[in-house]
């Protein structure tokens, strides 16, 4: 077929931002280190080119399953508890709450009697995640929600990527700045260390505000008609 359609690309513009940067990252950090000279090319080809895209864009498929796995069902489920259980008022330990007040924020009270209200009009008795679970089909059958929760799952995965990117760069070059065999600036680790502690922030604002917008649209919905037998 001549000319092709360009919305069958099978990329989209969270494929360039979540997989090829957060990849990129640890790509550069790698051509840094052992001075392979990838990223400074005066004329690079375009073969090598596409080369290193289609490398940053692999490298960042793998750091989102690793983000994926030590930061969301880890740190979030293991530590920090998820945002479904804690806007319900579900206390964290004190400690975490002063490293990480605007997560452990809950829903004011009246919203959360709501949603338990909507939630038994509609025969659910669970809470927490289950909750969630139950609620998110419900609100994505509009439009204009799904439209906005996709808005936040694609920040927040972005972010979550990314800081899972540079604290493996910052890592790495911690590593080598001890074990290898050349001087290295700790401005850039502590450069990476720094990032890669502001996009877990970014992390967790995100993933906050989803379940905050699945559970304050399901509150607010219109009761589910009780059919007459």
């Amino acid at each position: 077929m001549a000319g092709g359609d360009i919305s069958k690309i099978p990329f989209t513009v969270y494929d360039f931002f979540a997989y090829l940067f957060s990849g990129s990252v640890l790509v550069a950090a790698v051509d840094y280190l052992y001075s392979y000279q990838w990223l400074v090319q005066d004329k690079p080809k375009a073969v090598f080119i596409i080369f290193l895209l289609g490398l940053a864009y692999v490298t960042g498929h793998l750091v989102a399953h690793f983000s994926s796995l030590l930061l969301e069902q880890l740190l979030v489920d293991k530590v920090l508890k998820r945002p479904s259980r804690t806007l319900m008022g579900e206390p964290p330990p004190p400690f975490l709450r002063r490293i990480f007040p605007g997560y452990y924020s809950p829903l004011p009270q009246k919203t959360q009697e709501r949603v338990k209200s909507q939630s038994e009009k509609r025969g659910f008795e669970g809470s927490g995640e289950s909750l969630f679970l139950h609620a998110y089909p419900v609100v994505k059958a509009d439009e204009r929600v799904q439209r906005r929760l996709d808005k936040f799952h694609n920040l927040y995965g972005f972010a979550r990527n990314m800081a899972l990117a540079f604290m493996a760069a910052a890592a790495l070059l911690a590593w080598y700045k001890w074990v290898g065999d050349r001087p290295l600036n700790s401005s850039w680790i502590i450069l990476s260390t720094g990032l890669g502690i502001g996009m877990l922030y970014r992390y967790l604002k995100f993933f906050r505000q989803y379940s905050y917008e699945v559970l304050i649209t399901y509150a607010e919905m219109p009761s589910p008609e009780i059919k007459e037998t």
